[in-house]
Formats: C-alpha cells, structure tokens, sequence
C-alpha cells in the first residue's frame, strides 16, 4: 500500500496499484457501536493531515481484493514531502482498527497500554489484554520478569495510574478530570500474573502446530480464549511437539 521514502520521514502511497478509501477515525467509531452502519469514506486527495483513517482497498490489477478492510489503522501526516516533492499523502501506520478498548473517559490502543506499563519501571517479558464485557476493567495478563518483587495490588495500580496519565501532556486540569471520570465508572485494572516461561510456551506450542511467523506470538489486544488458556496453562501442562494438539489446561 505504500513505501517508505528515501528521507526516512513516514511512507508515501504507491497509488498504481490498489484504489484507496478511507474511514474516517470518527466514523469507524460509530461502525464499531452499530455493525449495521454503513461508514462514510473519503478519497486520497480528501484526506487531512494528522487524522486517522481505516484503510479499504481494491486491487487495480485484477486481485482478489474488492472494498477490503485489512484493518490498519493510518495517520496522514502531512499532504506532502516536501523536503523530496512528493506530491501524495504521507502516512505512518497507527495501530489495528480492532485493537481500541472504550473505556468512555478513554480510548486504549495497544501503543497506549504497552507505554502505561513501560512508565511503570515493572520488569515484565510480555501482555495481552482485554475489556471484560459490560464492566468498566480492563482484565491485563502479564508475565513478570523472575526475580520481580512486587505484589498484584501494586502492580495493577501502578498499570491504572500511568493509564490516567497517558495522553494528556501532563496537564493538571486534564488528569484531574480523567481521573474523576474514572472514579465516576468505577474503573479498574485486573491483573492476572502468568506462570514465568508463558510466552515462550506459547511461541513454542504455535510453532508445532505449524503457524507462520506472522502468529507465532499472542496478540497484544483481544486474545480469544484459546490463547488465554495456553497462556495461563503451566509450563509441563503443555505438551509441544507430536502431541500440540494434546493441550491439557488445569
């Protein structure tokens, strides 16, 4: 869909090969409150410079794909290179259009989570997380490094406070009233640790079971429970190799 440019500055489109559409961030929204809603969209040249856009794609070349959402979310960084005259929309890709969790106060992309925990100085090896359905709580699995002392209590609310934090340039006014909506919605961080070695577990148990590299590790958001269950699995309850498909969850 696009390459990067020689100044390393974003990727600039590469618009002989597919015709691209794109839904506006707010219309993506109110597609993911009703699936029945039909979202509008814009053109290449009526696309604005620092929004987000849904990309949909069809192929020019006789391709399989017609109105495709691949489910990138892209922000246009600027209409143009101008250090290199390129005369086509920059963009950088922002995150998947299926990785945001409304919590009403705020919005969690899997860039916003994984900072919160990075602020947090936690030594950990990976996450995954998920909005539990109907509750203001975001349900955040994490393997913690060996050797980390610290208890759930602690972490969990170091994890909500960094969350307050993020995305609001430090500015008093602005934390305050997040954190107020917060208490209003009763919102909260639960923390489930994962047994140590979880992650390369899993990577192994993928592994045998023939995946790509692609899917080899967890997704960071909306892990189904197939993968919570391996993840959550002991390390010796997980047989890999010509028994993958023998998974014994306890």
């Amino acid at each position: 869909m696009a390459t990067q440019t020689w100044d390393y500055e974003g990727m600039t489109f590469v618009p002989n090969l597919n015709f691209f559409e794109f839904i506006p961030e707010k219309e993506h929204f109110k597609w993911q409150l009703d699936h029945s809603y039909k979202p509008e969209t814009v053109l290449l040249d009526e696309v604005k410079a620092g929004e987000n856009y849904e990309i949909v794609l069809t192929n020019f070349h006789g391709g399989a794909l017609v109105r495709y959402r691949p489910g990138d979310m892209v922000r246009i960084t600027s209409l143009r290179n101008e250090k290199l005259g390129i005369e086509i929309p920059q963009m950088v890709f922002e995150r998947r259009a299926d990785d945001l969790l409304d919590f009403v106060f705020v919005r969690l992309t899997e860039k916003t989570i994984w900072q919160a925990i990075e602020n947090t100085s936690i030594a950990y090896e990976d996450w995954t997380a998920y909005k539990k359905e109907g509750e203001p709580v975001l349900s955040l699995s994490i393997e913690l490094k060996d050797g980390y002392e610290g208890s759930k209590a602690d972490v969990a609310a170091a994890v909500r406070e960094q969350i307050l934090k993020s995305d609001n340039d430090n500015r008093d006014t602005e934390l305050l009233i997040r954190d107020e909506f917060a208490k209003m919605i009763d919102f909260k961080v639960e923390l489930n640790l994962l047994p140590q070695g979880a992650f390369a577990h899993y990577t192994a148990q993928r592994r045998a079971e023939g995946a790509d590299l692609a899917h080899l590790k967890p997704p960071h958001i909306n892990p189904s429970d197939k993968v919570l269950s391996l993840l959550r699995a002991k390390p010796e309850e997980v047989k890999v190799g010509a028994e993958a498909e023998a998974v014994t969850v306890q």
